[in-house]
Parts: structure tokens; sequence; C-alpha cells
């Protein structure tokens, strides 16, 4: 066989070898990792970046998705500005070349005593487990909410998010009385975190920059977009001069900024709040989210949504070898003993973390370092080519903070192709402005 051509055939095998049952159970050491998010993945790649060929350990990924989706750009598929294709990359994309496998399975149980995992391929179990399973939109026990509620924590979330506003339009178009047309017109957000903040302004930059193109009718000063957040100020969890120049964008906007203000009820017609109540036919739900049931039904210290208490080192006590990362992680940091918020570039932080633990044991390194996060900056997207940007101790707004934002995650999505995919649908969208059409995946 010439060496190309052997060189070609041994890139081949690498690369589409895939690790049976049978090889997993049979490996000296087996790292179960569940979810294949931010915090998952990167255990995964990291484990794979520091453990010696030489050992016999199994790395197996299992998540119920073929794709990982990069949920900070889910606004821009909402805006129209995206297609969902450009923002989900195939699990096994990862896979390639490198010597953890994956598993497109369902979880089904998890049995910390027993060391093992139900998966609709059959139990899988573990010398080293790591919990990246995600969250899922939290609604409390309010009056309504539940059923009138519009969520926004998925890629069918954002389709949906563009379908409502513009059957919303449509049906404000054919509306003759005012009272009704003005409450088809007016679409109310609860919940005045990141997510929160960003869909108001997504709302906005959809309604004003897209749909006016469609409708003539259609202008600004019909529209009523409110914003409500129980805290004090927007997006508590950056700095106050953060919130501060969140609020005076999200104003001049014309978006109404209500904190301090809850939720107490919502039906199809209106939104109860503690001030009042709004008429509105649409409601979108913001301001939480909690562990999914796999996660709370384990007999492990949870806090109140659910997710699990860890210690320093990012482990359950008394089941030191499972490890938590993301949104179902209720962890502190070593340093400042602050929360750590669930957040994609915590989830990141969290999973290099833990593969780096889980490699250093392996090793016989047993006193590994505390967990510290050290976060790079806080950015968000605030409408029509405007943003915020919090890098280190300065705060700026505007056209920079917008380009900040893409160019910022546009170089940390994992693949090239998506890139290529996102340049291309934000150049469409400079030009001939975002998508209108509906697509109903029905």
């Amino acid at each position: 066989m010439p060496p190309f051509t052997r060189k070609l055939a041994q890139k081949v095998t690498r690369e589409h070898l895939s690790e049976t049952a049978e090889d997993y159970l049979s490996a000296k050491t087996r790292i179960l990792i569940l979810g294949a998010g931010f915090g998952g993945l990167t255990t995964a790649l990291q484990l794979d970046r520091l453990l010696d060929p030489s050992q016999d350990v199994s790395v197996l990924v299992i998540d119920r998705n073929n794709y990982s989706f990069f949920h900070p750009l889910l606004w821009t598929v909402a805006s129209g500005r995206t297609s969902p294709s450009s923002i989900v990359v195939p699990v096994r994309t990862f896979q390639r070349g490198r010597s953890f496998h994956v598993l497109h399975a369902e979880v089904t149980g998890i049995d910390l005593d027993r060391k093992v995992v139900e998966t609709s391929a059959g139990p899988r179990p573990y010398d080293y487990l790591v919990l990246g399973l995600g969250s899922i939109t939290a609604f409390p026990n309010l009056p309504g909410l539940k059923e009138n509620a519009l969520p926004f924590h998925a890629p069918s979330h954002a389709m949906e998010l563009r379908n409502h506003l513009i059957d919303a339009v449509e049906k404000a178009h054919q509306c003759s009385d005012e009272a009704d047309r003005k409450a088809w017109l007016t679409f109310v957000v609860g919940g005045g975190g990141d997510t929160g903040v960003e869909l108001a302004a997504t709302i906005y930059e959809y309604l004003a920059d897209g749909l006016y193109r469609r409708y003539p009718w259609l202008n600004t000063s019909m529209l009523r977009i409110v914003l409500i957040g129980r805290s004090d100020r927007l997006m508590p969890m950056s700095t106050p001069t953060t919130s501060q120049k969140v609020r005076q964008v999200l104003e001049e906007e014309g978006i109404e900024v209500l904190t301090g203000v809850s939720v107490e009820g919502v039906t199809a017609n209106a939104v109860q709040t503690s001030q009042g109540e709004i008429p509105a036919h649409t409601f979108f739900w913001a301001a939480g989210i909690s562990a999914p049931p796999l996660i709370t039904g384990l007999d492990v210290k949870q806090a109140r949504n659910g997710a699990l208490i860890v210690n320093d080192r990012m482990q359950i006590p008394g089941h030191e070898e499972v490890f938590v990362v993301g949104d179902i992680a209720w962890a502190y940091d070593a340093a400042n003993k602050e929360g750590i918020p669930p957040t994609a570039q915590a989830a990141e932080h969290e999973g290099a973390y833990v593969g780096e633990t889980i490699a250093g044991l392996l090793k016989g390194k047993k006193d590994a370092a505390p967990f510290m996060f050290k976060p790079r900056g806080h950015l968000a997207l605030l409408g029509r080519r405007t943003g915020v940007a919090q890098v280190g101790p300065y705060v700026f707004t505007g056209m920079a903070a917008w380009f900040l934002w893409h160019a910022y995650y546009l170089s940390h999505i994992p693949s090239w192709r998506s890139r290529l995919q996102l340049l291309v649908n934000w150049t469409l969208a400079g030009i001939a402005g975002p998508e209108t059409s509906q697509l109903r995946l029905e």
C-alpha cells in the first residue's frame, strides 16, 4: 500500500472507530459523561488532552440529541438573522480523531449507590461520573403561568417565538377592536436576568427591524414591549454600572422596564403583576431554570431549583466520584465564596476543571486545588446594532459592544462550517433584512 493511502486509511480508521458496550465495560477505568453541552463536552475534550493513551481508560459521552447547540446565539435565530442549523454542531464531530466516544441514547435512571446509569441502550456502570444534563425552564406555581407563558430555552423555542410574533402582528392587522389590537401588539417578558433582557431586545429588534419591512402600517409607536424583573435592577449578576447602562439602552429603544415588580398570574388576555394588570396576548417567561426530573429525583442535597449542591471541587458530598457541571451545579467560587452563575462561560470553566481533576486522580494526584471561577467578562445583545460589554472594570455599549459580542461568539463556536454559515447569514440579514417567513415544524 502506498504511504499516502496507508496514512489515509489509518486516519479514517481512527476517526470512525466506534467503541462497543463490551469495550467500555472491560476498561479498567470507566468515565461516564452525561450531557454534551458546554460543561460535558469541555470535560471530554480536557480528558482527551490530559490522559495518557497507555492508560486503560474509556471515556463515554451520552446525550439524547445527536447535536450540541450553541445557546448564546439562540437570540439571532429568534430575530431571523440566523438559520437554526448554524448554531448546532453534531456531537460526533468532536469525537473525530479523539479518544472519547459518543452514545446517542436517553438516560432513564441514575443509581449513585450502585454506580450505574440506565439508558435506552442498556446500563452503563462507571468509576467516575460527570453530570452535565442541563436545565429546563422553571415554572413557579402562579395562576395560569404554565398554560399561557411561552418559554425560551431551546432551538425550537426560537422558531416558536418568531412564528408567534408574526401571528400576533397578523392578528393585530385584522383586528377591528382598538383595545384588542393594542393587546396583540403588547409583548411582555417576565424575568430581568440576562435571558429576559436579551429576549426583550430580540423581540424589539425583530418587530422594528424585520416585520416593519413587510407591514407598512406597522411602526414602533404602536408596539409595547414590557420587561418585568423582580430584582431592583436588571441583570443582577452583573455590576451595578452594567445594569444601569443596560436599562438605559432598553428604555431608549422604547422598551418599558419594570424592576422590583413581580408577576402574579397570567391569562390569555393579560398579565397580572404586583403593580396591576397589563393587557397582552403574549407573555414570555424567562425568570428561572430548574434541574430536570432525572436530577431532582436523586437522593442528595439540592438547592431550591433542584440543582445539586457540590463541594469546592465540583463533587457531590458523599459521592466524590460524581462531578457536576453546568446549570445543574450549585457551586461557589472558592476564592470569594460567591455563587457561580449558570452560564455557558461558567460551564466551560467547570468542565475544564473537572477534566483536569479526574485526570489528576488517575495519575495519583489526590489533592486538587479548589475550583475558582474567573469570568472573562459579560456580554449581552441589546437589539439593532447595539449591546453591552463588561470587560474588567470597563463597561461600554453601542456598536462596539455589538461587534464584540458577534466576534467573541463567532470565534467560540466549535465548527468552521457553522462559522461560515453564520457569516453568510449575518451578511445577508444586514443587506436584505432578517427572515420573516414562518416555519412550523409540525
